[in-house]
């Protein structure tokens, strides 16, 4: 199971999430010969760990593991690959402990341990950490999450189902939740019940291709042809090599009694399954258990990393990530973190390499291209900035965030500034939040129009009521009238 934190979202270093991006940066008022500038885009410090210490504590030690750090007749008798994974699971269990020592208070290494012990096939163990952790904190939709799988498991299909529930009472949306259900639903012969859990997964996840083919399934059991003909359509435009929706629609057809296109379905999926067996033939188990264990130890490290990095133990923090990235290099989340402490301890350069690294691993992704132009930005690279954020505006035309960014960015520079206005302006109609209508004051007082400055941030006031900087532009701004 993967226990990550709940309240910081997918890209933490400048944004929050992709779906609906929140961002971090705040708009800020300063005077600058009597004129009112509006700044938004400077990086928030870490804040230092709240508990004393009587001395400063050396950085974790992380030496890369190549092999195995001690000999062992047992160890003699593996293989390379057995070795690694044998030295990464002793890693992981060794970071855990150093933290349940180092955060006595916090529920998280306890739960992380609770990971750790499941995935290494200590379930019972694990089971007994987690309910621990539950006891200092209960609100864990993951670790809910974790337990219902393991219930799933042994066959404990009802006691699965409440899990799952209690995850969602505490997260409406946890994603994977109501198709776990679901599956439990199934195995207790619950088709209707099951049809209900998979609709609301695919609410939460839309491009769930298994959410879609399931559905599909239960539609075709119950001789609905029409809605699992749509549900396994939709799994395969999700999912183009989807081999079982192939064989669903071609069991559809067949029922519908059109041969012909049941045939083209029927050959599409032999030459799919063809290509399964391929890779279930080449498979080195050794590698694919070696695959998931290098997972499973990097994101140890990560949780780690940000559990020092939050207590202001950077130096620690930064060994842990880049253990991380040695481990498994395509862990994106390690690397947002490594941008996230970059920033925060002004090493703008190093956490804009560290972007590139990201966008190569997800070319499509517009966060890492917002967080590549405020990098930018800072930096007051306007040129890069602006290319940034324009790409980051093509990949998510929907999403106000680049067309808000690349407005700032202009006017920070003093450059295109009616092009700014129109800019953010767009952002306001797009997503009439208060940092939006925050920008669009700063883009009117810019361009001279002071009515429209008040007007936009008495808006901003109106939705974010308890935001003191927002309440002391609108303030500034009146005086000025």
């Amino acid at each position: 199971m993967s226990y990550k934190s709940q309240t910081i979202g997918r890209a933490r270093a400048l944004y929050s999430g992709c779906n609906g991006m929140i961002v971090w940066l705040a708009a800020v008022s300063f005077f600058c010969g009597g004129s009112l500038v509006l700044a938004a885009g400077e990086a928030q410090k870490a804040k230092p760990s709240s508990k004393p210490t009587t001395q400063q504590r050396p950085p974790m030690q992380v030496t890369p593991a190549k092999g195995v750090p001690a000999a062992s007749a047992q160890r003699d008798e593996q293989g390379p690959l057995e070795q690694e994974a044998a030295g990464l699971k002793k890693e992981e269990i060794e970071i855990a402990k150093k933290l349940m020592l180092d955060f006595p208070d916090s529920n998280e290494p306890i739960v992380l341990m609770g990971n750790i012990q499941v995935r290494h096939g200590n379930t019972a163990e694990g089971l007994e950490l987690w309910k621990k952790g539950l006891q200092l904190n209960p609100q864990q939709p993951n670790v809910y999450n974790g337990m219902a799988w393991v219930a799933m498991s042994k066959g404990q299909y009802q006691e699965a189902i409440n899990h799952w529930q209690k995850a969602l009472q505490i997260q409406p949306k946890t994603p994977g939740a109501h198709v776990g259900i679901a599956r439990a639903l199934m195995a207790l012969g619950k088709q209707v019940e099951a049809i209900v859990e998979l609709e609301e997964e695919i609410k939460i996840s839309p491009k769930s291709d298994f959410s879609f083919y399931l559905l599909g399934q239960q539609y075709l059991q119950q001789k609905d042809y029409d809605k699992a003909k749509k549900n396994y359509e939709a799994a395969i435009a999700v999912e183009p090599n989807n081999t079982n929706a192939y064989y669903g629609l071609y069991t559809v057809y067949t029922r519908l009694n059109q041969p012909k296109k049941a045939e083209q379905l029927l050959a599409r999926f032999k030459k799919l399954k063809a290509e399964d067996m391929k890779v279930l033939k080449d498979r080195n188990d050794a590698y694919s258990d070696l695959v998931t264990v290098r997972k499973g130890a990097a994101e140890t490290y990560v949780t780690a990393g940000r559990l020092y990095m939050e207590s202001g133990r950077l130096q620690e923090a930064e060994a842990l990530l880049l253990r991380a990235i040695v481990i498994d290099p395509n862990d994106t989340e390690c690397l947002e973190w490594l941008v996230t402490l970059y920033q925060t301890t002004n090493r703008v350069m190093d956490a804009i390499q560290i972007c590139k690294k990201i966008i190569k691993l997800e070319p499509e992704d517009p966060v890492a291209y917002l967080n590549m132009g405020l990098l930018y930005s800072r930096l007051q690279r306007t040129v890069e900035a602006e290319e940034s954020f324009v790409k980051a505006i093509k990949l998510a035309p929907e999403k106000s965030d680049g067309y808000r960014e690349l407005a700032l960015a202009y006017l920070k520079s003093d450059i295109k500034l009616q092009e700014a206005k129109k800019l953010v302006e767009h952002a306001v109609k797009l997503e009439p939040t208060a940092v939006n209508y925050m920008a669009l004051s700063r883009a009117c007082d810019k361009n001279e129009d002071i009515a429209g400055a008040i007007s936009a941030a008495k808006r901003a006031v109106e939705l974010e009521p308890s935001n003191p900087i927002y309440q002391q532009i609108y303030q500034v701004l009146q005086k000025r009238k």
